[in-house]
Order: C-alpha cells, then structure tokens, then sequence
C-alpha cells in the first residue's frame, strides 16, 4: 500500500476523533515560513534530494478543477506520467479521452482520435512550462530563481508553497502547492485566485519506470 493511500485511512481516523474530540490534526491551511534554498534548507535536503531521485513516474490521479462560476468542481480521472527529461504527460480517461504533455516545447493536446493540436511556449509572455518543470523535478537550483518557497511540515506530512518571484509570472501559473507524506506526493494545487484552482490527487504511484518506445510515442512527444 502506498503511503498515500495509506494517509488517506489514517485522516479517516483523524476524521472521526477530530468529529468526537472537536480537535483537528492537519497540514496547515496557509503556507509555512519561507525557505532559502541553499542556506537555510539543510532539513529539507534530504526529502527534495529523494523526491528528485525517483525518476520517471506513473501515478493514477483525480483532478478537481474549481471555477467562480460553479459550486462544485469538474472532475477528471486518468494517468500522469513525468519523465525528468521528456516532461509531463496526462492522460485524461474520465468523462473523455485525451491527452495533455508540457515540455520545454510547450503544450501539446491529443483528443481521442489522435488529432494533436500545439501550443507552443510564447516568447513575449511568462514560459509557465519553463517553470513548472523544474517545480516537478524538484530541482533546488532552478527553483530558487524563479520561485520563493515556503515550507512546513506536520509529523511526516509536509507542504511546499512555489510561489513565482515574477508578478507577471504569478498573475499566470499562480501558487503552486505540494502536500505529501514521507518521501512521496498525495497532491498538487495550482490556484490562480480564491475562486479559480486545480487539484491533483495522487493515487497508485510507480517510480523509476523505464518507458518502452511505444509509451515515449503514445505519451509524450
């Protein structure tokens, strides 16, 4: 059982006690302190040096996407797949087929029949996939010139807050949220405003797949 299937029993538990006892054990609900990346970061180290060792990933996901306009999010499930080097692919199965990968080329989207239409990266406006992958490799070096990072942890729970250093790069991507427990991530926030936001929740995670050429085809580009 993966850890975060097994935080997701244990906040059950926590659940139930906090409903009889009136207590609440969670992450904070804001950002912890800021983090300096290289100078004050030493008990973080071992955790983002971990999160950047795992490689290429496969996790099933379910995503919650909130609009001011609606009370309840839309949902969607489906498969991510990161490759340190080939990028972020999302295939969406739920309620349709298609396909989404952010690389250093810019955005590609595939529908159900195989059609692609690109988007690439736009030289006059903020490279949000420029930045967003250095967020997924968990790299300390490029993190801390485009981000300030704040951290705090709860127990072996923890949170990471990416906040763009640029306003005009924050009005775009916005804050970016990582909630996960020992050295694994339950979940991914993109929240662009108090009413407009993503959730990602991790479910069934395998680290260090190798991708057949077939799956780099099909998956990325």
């Amino acid at each position: 059982m993966s850890n975060c299937v097994s935080r997701m029993n244990r906040l059950l538990l926590l659940l139930l006690f906090a409903v009889a006892s009136g207590l609440r054990a969670e992450l904070p609900a804001e950002p912890g302190p800021e983090l300096i990346l290289g100078e004050d970061d030493a008990a973080w180290q071992p955790l983002f040096a971990a999160l950047a060792a795992k490689g290429t990933v496969v996790s099933a996901f379910t995503e919650h996407r909130w609009f001011p306009f609606r009370k309840v999010p839309v949902v969607l499930e489906g498969e991510m797949r990161f490759s340190p080097t080939r990028g972020l692919s999302l295939r969406y199965v739920k309620p349709e087929e298609r396909l989404m990968v952010v690389d250093a080329r810019g955005m590609l989207l595939r529908d159900a029949r195989g059609r692609n239409r690109e988007v690439p990266a736009d030289p006059r406006a903020p490279d949000i996939n420029a930045a967003l992958l250095p967020v997924l490799r968990f790299d300390r070096a490029e993190l801390a010139k485009t981000f300030h990072l704040y951290a705090v942890r709860a127990g072996w729970e923890w949170r990471l807050d990416f906040v763009p250093r640029s306003v005009q790069l924050a009005s775009t991507l916005g804050r970016i949220t990582v909630i996960g427990v020992n050295d694994a991530v339950c979940m991914l926030e993109f929240r662009r405003s108090a009413t407009q936001r993503v959730e990602i929740i991790i479910g069934a995670t395998q680290t260090g797949v190798t991708f057949t050429p077939d799956e780099e085809r099909r998956f990325f580009r």
